[in-house]
């Protein structure tokens, strides 16, 4: 960041530019100036793509949909490559380093004109499929020929004959067009001439309650600049665009469903073209060397505001902005100011603290004044999502369960009413599912339902993320992701081989317990006399064992063993894999008995100094083996 006399300095440069009269300074020609002319182009075709999406989608084609998608990605890629110069030094003077940025776009400039190409050939075979009433070899009849049809057409419908863009009716920011769609096959074109005009235009369209009317507007006969298709009678249809100086603009008010009335009239409504920046609504600056936009912005609730340059469009090069928060539109009291976000990026960002309801004023230009602005500006509040726990521990029942809630707070912006159903939880173990509400203008509480399918501590997790989504927050510009935070899991109570467990149950009761099979091959599962005493009497046990907590995965079972009421069951386990043995009474009566696992297969059990010590079997020792403080066997026992 400079130092405050620099500031001022550049401040008396923007000012200076500010006041040049109108025409006193021409963009400088060049390949960078071709390309940003490319970039419109390509951004218009872009925003085409993304309308034949939703056209193909509400026509029911949703393969279609997905093959545009794909395309619009594809394209949109391939755009962003072709704009991404390697870095330059960023101890070059600033100067330089925009022009070596330059000068390696430059170099992509016939490529850049290729992929145009390319995204004009597959628009226009997209309006030939999708919307050929609109396409420009079809659009309604001649002048003369609609003229005729009005004489003889009883119905009075206003501003005809406007059913192609030739015969297009002009029309004035500002004011409001009332007309008919008055037959299956009718539409309405109109048309606003820029002039010197910069800023946004908002396009309102009232339809009337019984029908379904739809509202396009194209900056060229087949480059689409913005759209509203809501499928719904009576629907008000609107739309807001940045206005170029010196440009036509095509509107078209038809019926996808060929609807039409030839009695109640729709509404068109033009606002004033404002150069005003909102929250989340993204601004493309492409304007030529001398010329600074200046925008007003009223902050809508109280907090911190970032305000930022970006790529134009989303996929341009990097430009060297300057960016200026002023209190006043007279540019007298300056309250931020930014030439660089980060050094070397070349874009700017300001962060601010606003106030509800006041106006600021936001300017930008181009470091070097014989350059001019080509990128996106975007005005934001400053929020972030922060979770109330680190970690959400299993419930007390160690049943896969959790009741512990999560809790998500804002810093700032308040979350939409509907906001529950589009939160999503990522990294959530198998079996939970997220219960999600919305507690309050700044806060969602989540609770987690089921059960998790594995819950032992080696399966806890620690990336639990939640998202909510940029378009349910207000003031938003990407959507937030809140700090990871972990599910902690309690391992199962072991059961050990050849450690006898006495149980007591209270009737319907039952015990699971944890077994990791310490070597493969056959084992026993038993119950038998608790404490190992006759004189504690017999229990009426069940035994199962699962490969799961769920216990729906079962591999053997069993009511009375070769001792009933006791039971055993037999069966072949893995080494290292986690067994679930399940005790409960078979009569629905207490349980008071002692639980036995008993290898059947040869165990080798060894000291730490990794030497065998023992070979056992079925809990009997087989061998016995002695060393001396060096290591040496001095002893083999074997036991019959």
């Amino acid at each position: 960041m400079r130092n405050k006399s620099f500031v001022f300095a550049l401040l008396l440069i923007v000012l200076a530019v500010v006041s040049y009269p109108a025409g006193m300074t021409t963009a400088a020609q060049g390949a960078v100036d071709e390309i940003a002319q490319i970039d419109q182009e390509i951004k218009g075709l872009q925003q085409t793509l993304d309308f034949f999406q939703s056209v193909a989608a509400r026509k029911g084609e949703d393969e279609l949909a997905g093959q545009i998608e794909q395309h619009a990605f594809a394209f949109f890629q391939r755009a962003k490559q072709l704009h991404e110069v390697p870095p330059v030094p960023q101890n070059q003077e600033r100067k330089k380093q925009q022009l070596a940025v330059d000068k390696k776009l430059g170099a992509q400039k016939e490529s850049l004109k290729q992929l145009q190409m390319q995204y004009e050939q597959l628009t226009a075979s997209y309006w030939e499929q999708l919307l050929p009433e609109l396409a420009i070899h079809s659009q309604g009849p001649s002048r003369k020929a609609a003229a005729a049809m009005q004489a003889a057409d009883p119905v009075f419908d206003p501003f005809e004959p406007n059913d192609t863009l030739a015969t297009s009716y002009p029309v004035t920011s500002g004011n409001i067009y009332n007309s008919k769609i008055s037959s299956s096959t009718d539409m309405d074109h109109y048309h606003f001439n820029s002039g010197a005009l910069t800023g946004t235009l908002d396009v309102t369209l009232y339809v009337p309650a019984s029908v379904d009317y739809d509202l396009v507007v194209r900056e060229s006969e087949n480059k689409l600049v913005d759209f509203s298709i809501t499928e719904e009678l009576g629907g008000i249809e609107t739309v807001s665009f940045q206005v170029k100086p010196n440009t036509t603009y095509y509107i078209t008010v038809y019926s996808m469903k060929q609807h039409f009335s030839t009695t109640e009239t729709y509404a068109l409504r033009f606002g004033k073209v404002a150069t005003v920046l909102t929250v989340a609504a993204p601004i493309d600056i492409s304007l030529p060397a001398g010329e600074v936009p200046a925008y007003r912005f009223t902050a809508p609730e109280t907090g911190t505001y970032r305000f930022y340059t970006g790529p134009y469009g989303g996929f341009g090069a990097l430009n060297d902005t300057i960016l200026y928060l002023f209190e006043n539109e007279e540019m007298t009291k300056l309250l931020g100011y930014n030439d660089e976000a980060t050094d070397g990026s070349l874009f700017s960002e300001i962060k601010i603290p606003m106030t509800q309801g006041v106006t600021y004023f936001v300017f930008v230009s181009h470091y070097e004044k014989e350059k001019g602005v080509h990128a996106r500006l975007t005005a934001a509040l400053d929020t972030k999502a922060a979770v109330s726990s680190p970690v959400i521990h299993e419930a007390a029942a160690n049943d896969g369960s959790i009741t512990e809630q999560q809790v998500v707070t804002l810093s700032s912006g308040v979350l939409a009413a509907d906001v529950a159903a589009s939160v999503a939880v990522s990294h959530l173990p198998a079996g939970l599912q997220p219960i999600i509400t919305r507690s309050s203008d700044q806060q969602i509480t989540i609770r987690f339902g089921g059960k998790a399918l594995e819950h032992e501590k080696k399966h806890s997790v620690q990336n639990v993320k939640i998202t909510i989504p940029k378009a349910k927050i207000s003031g938003a510009d990407a959507d937030l992701v809140t700090s990871p935070f972990a599910i902690d899991f309690t391992d199962t109570e072991p059961l050990l081989a050849g450690t006898p467990q006495d149980i007591h149950l209270a009737a319907g009761m039952k015990k699971i317990l944890k077994l990791t099979a310490p070597s493969t091959g056959s084992f026993e599962i038993f119950t038998g006399y608790y404490g190992g005493n006759p004189a504690e009497g017999t229990s009426n046990t069940w035994l199962g064992v699962y490969e799961d907590y769920a216990q729906t995965r079962l591999l053997a079972s069993n009511d009375d063993g070769d001792q009933p009421p006791f039971s055993k069951v037999s069966l072949s386990l893995q080494s290292g894999q986690d067994y679930y043995v399940v005790l409960t009474s078979a009569s629905s009566s207490t349980v008071h008995a002692r639980l036995t696992v008993r290898y059947l297969g040869v165990e080798y059990v060894y000291n730490a100094k990794g030497q065998l010590i023992q070979m056992k079997q079925g809990g009997n020792i087989l061998t016995e083996f002695t060393y001396d403080g060096n290591g040496n066997l001095i002893k083999k026992q074997v036991r019959k």
